[in-house]
């Protein structure tokens, strides 16, 4: 067996980004409205697979809670949370079912596990954003092998992780497949992937084609307070999901009938937001953002920093971040994700002011 094991509450490093942590500051969200909906940008998947692992989402007896085959760049995210009497470890094993060796990395990596299960999904979605442009090898697992990414998990924690792995071929570098199986246990299994898989809850168990998501926010000064929301519904009453957000998954433990990622979960929308300035003279612009009915907390990257908000509610909205736009507009990056245990959607808004 690989002997390698994540002890670490949240992985450490920066790697080209940095940590805000000044104070909060929030606003009633009533004093943003009323605002424009912006104009639903088209969003693009892209990436490979995600692996979903949310169900049960609380469990009493140690087993694997979700298990499938994947090939070359895939994700995996999980969230658990631990009502049993013992303490446990709770993560991934990937397994090398194939017939040659397989070199295994990781690109962007976050486990975390607290008490409050927003603030698991939190700690562990940083990890992964500090982490996330580093290809670091884990292992070379031959036939049969497996490689252990897990935390301790005491009684009445939530564990909560995002992991991006590779898996290539050792001798020419060719995507290679292999089996994850997400899991709890007291002692490790020598086969993860001859593990049983609990029975399932309400919540997701899956796996969708892509991980990722892209497209272009066009907001304009002349809108004046304006908001799009990010990761809602993707169907029903409260549903206003953008073009190309959702995509049909698969229970690969249940017969392979279709899921769907409520919310998506683990999917990282890596957006370019172009703001314009019709005002053609400087201008101050805010961003906020608002858990639309429901709560958590939240992290968002803007440009090259990191922001982690302290406990949002629904009534509130958190003041991300405050730039200058100079009086031809700027074109800027953000990157977020929904947190395991927090509930959506995430709404963003934009207001400026003169100068």
């Amino acid at each position: 067996m690989t002997k390698r094991k994540l002890l670490l509450a949240i992985t450490a490093g920066l790697l080209g980004a940095s940590t805000a942590h000044a104070a909060q500051t929030t606003v009633p969200v009533a004093s943003l409205q009323p605002a424009v909906h912006l104009e639903k940008p088209q969003l693009t998947a892209t990436g490979g697979k995600l692996l979903l692992s949310d169900s049960p989402e609380t469990f009493t007896a140690a087993g694997a809670f979700y298990r499938d085959a994947a090939q070359g760049e895939f994700r995996v995210f999980w969230h658990h949370q631990n009502a049993s009497a013992q303490p446990v470890e709770v993560g991934v094993a990937i397994t090398n079912t194939s017939d040659a060796p397989v070199k295994l990395s990781t690109k962007g990596l976050g486990i975390a596990a607290n008490v409050y299960v927003d603030v698991a999904g939190q700690d562990a979605l940083v990890g992964f954003m500090r982490t996330q442009n580093a290809l670091k090898p884990a292992a070379t697992l031959a036939p049969g092998e497996s490689y252990y990414l897990t935390a301790p998990t005491e009684p009445g924690i939530t564990n909560s992780g995002i992991v991006q792995f590779v898996a290539a071929s050792a001798a020419g570098g060719a995507p290679a497949q292999v089996t994850a199986t997400v899991l709890s246990f007291a002692e490790r299994p020598v086969h993860p992937e001859e593990v049983a898989v609990l029975p399932a809850d309400s919540h997701t168990r899956g796996t969708f084609p892509h991980f990722d998501r892209t497209g272009t926010i066009r907001y304009d000064t002349s809108l004046g307070n304006a908001y799009l929301r990010i990761d809602s519904a993707a169907y029903g009453q409260w549903s206003d999901a953008l073009p190309g957000e959702y995509e049909d998954g698969y229970d690969a433990v249940d017969g392979g009938k279709t899921v769907i990622n409520n919310g998506n979960y683990g999917v990282f929308y890596r957006l370019s937001a172009e703001v314009a300035n019709s005002f053609h003279h400087p201008r101050n612009v805010s961003l906020y953002l608002n858990p639309s009915g429901g709560y958590g907390h939240y992290a968002i990257k803007w440009n090259k920093t990191i922001y982690q908000s302290e406990y949002l509610s629904y009534e509130n909205a958190w003041n991300v971040a405050n730039f200058k736009l100079n009086p031809n507009g700027s074109t800027y990056k953000a990157e977020m994700s929904l947190t395991g245990g927090a509930a959506g959607p995430q709404v963003i808004y934009f207001t400026n002011q003169a100068k």
